[in-house]
């Protein structure tokens, strides 16, 4: 028997087997319809830019209309030139006055027993900071005592010394005794003045001993009018640090009070040694703090530092700032800035005409009437809201000022080619 096998062949009436190729043409093209669609909606979404009115940019200069800068704000000034010197700029630390500071301290052993004042508290000068107890002011009422009783005693033999002369001398003068009886007692009268005079030295060496602890005495023997040691202001002023509480164990030294007169205070300044020949005692400084924007304090040079920080290679510069009002605190951080040489003429811009453009100073020039070109300057130190013009720009010339950062923005956009 004859077997036949199946053909894979087309068998006619049947249709055709699909094609392979048409059917990756067919995603294909759906693919790009949809990369299409995509585009145009992107582009439908992003309305094209249009010109500013009144905005015309050509290469370097920018021309706008009165319509324009009026809306803008954009407004004009000339450069002026005037009269400025140097000036030099240190930053500074706020200070005490150490001429009107008191840090009193303990001058003997002993407890304190209580304290009278709080930091802030204003006290005058003698005022009462606090007391202590110690065995020295025992001692030195003892001594008092002591004294005041031996100059008591010698008072005594020196009236009884003074009486015997005078009764010897009545006796002479009676014939009743020899010139030498009268001689022995002038002798011993004046022994006795001697004495006394010790004893008074004496009573008076205590009496001091008792005012340098603090205590005023009444030539009390008992010692019952100043059993505590005072701690005294010697200064009027504002009381800055306390560093006891009652019950405090002290020794000679331990720091008690610092009380300070906060009207006038120190500007601390460091100033390069290279400027130091435009630093000089008695010449006026501006001291300025952030506390207080726009604002400066007037103050003079009082000293200048002998030694140079050779880690800094800079020198101490003292300033002395009247603060009459307290609003300058020590500790603050501060600029000092001075006049360094003799005045000269510059010209000068409003800050607000200054603009940075990469690594360069710019103006924008108004050459005409709505005109406007920028142009490099080199600037020097800023004044009172005014920049230096070193060069770049000659006085009288026209610049904008307040709304010039739109020049800026507009030139910097003509300037940046548009993305295909």
């Amino acid at each position: 028997m004859t077997t036949v096998r199946a053909s894979a062949s087309h068998v006619p009436g049947d249709p055709p087997p699909p094609r392979r190729p048409a059917r990756w043409l067919l995603v294909s093209v759906v693919a790009v319809a949809v990369v299409v669609v995509a585009l145009a909606w992107r582009w439908r979404a992003t309305p094209p830019a249009e010109p500013r009115a009144g905005v015309v940019t050509s290469g370097e200069s920018l021309s706008l209309s009165a319509d324009a800068m009026r809306t803008a704000g954009v407004s004009v000034e000339p450069a002026r030139v005037v009269s400025r010197a140097d000036r030099l700029e240190a930053s500074a630390v706020l200070a005490l006055d150490e001429t009107r500071t008191a840090r009193i301290g303990a001058i003997v052993e002993g407890v304190v027993t209580a304290t009278r004042v709080e930091v802030g508290d204003e006290v005058g000068r003698g005022a009462v900071l606090g007391e202590m107890m110690s065995e020295v002011v025992h001692e030195a009422w003892a001594d008092y005592r002591k004294a005041i009783s031996e100059r008591r005693r010698r008072e005594n033999e020196q009236l009884f010394a003074t009486q015997a002369e005078e009764r010897a001398a009545r006796l002479f003068r009676d014939k009743a005794i020899s010139e030498q009886e009268v001689q022995r007692t002038r002798t011993d009268r004046m022994a006795t003045d001697e004495q006394l005079d010790m004893a008074r030295t004496e009573v008076r060496r205590a009496e001091e001993a008792l005012e340098h602890l603090g205590i005023s005495n009444k030539e009390d023997p008992t010692g019952e009018q100043g059993e505590m040691i005072p701690a005294r202001a010697p200064i009027a002023g504002i009381v800055i640090e306390r560093h006891v509480t009652a019950g405090t164990a002290v020794t000679p030294g331990t720091p008690l009070f610092l009380v300070s007169d906060l009207s006038h205070i120190w500007a601390l300044a460091e100033i390069d040694e290279a400027r130091l020949s435009s630093v000089a005692v008695g010449r006026p400084v501006e001291v300025r703090v952030s506390a207080y924007p726009g604002e400066t304090f007037a103050g003079t040079i009082s000293f200048v530092g002998d030694v140079v920080n050779p880690k800094t290679r800079r020198v101490t510069v003292r300033c002395a700032v009247p603060n009459l009002d307290r609003r300058l605190k020590p500790e603050m951080f501060a600029s000092v800035a001075l006049a360094a040489g003799e005045p000269r003429e510059v010209v000068v811009v409003p800050s607000a005409a200054v603009h940075q453009r990469g690594a360069d100073a710019v103006v924008y020039v108004q050459t005409a009437p709505g005109r406007f070109v920028p142009r490099t300057v080199i600037t020097g130190p800023e004044a009172d809201g005014l920049v230096e013009i070193r060069s770049g720009l000659k006085g009288g010339e026209t610049v904008a000022t307040t709304g010039s950062f739109l020049l800026k923005s507009e030139l910097l956009e003509a300037a940046t080619p548009e993305e295909g």
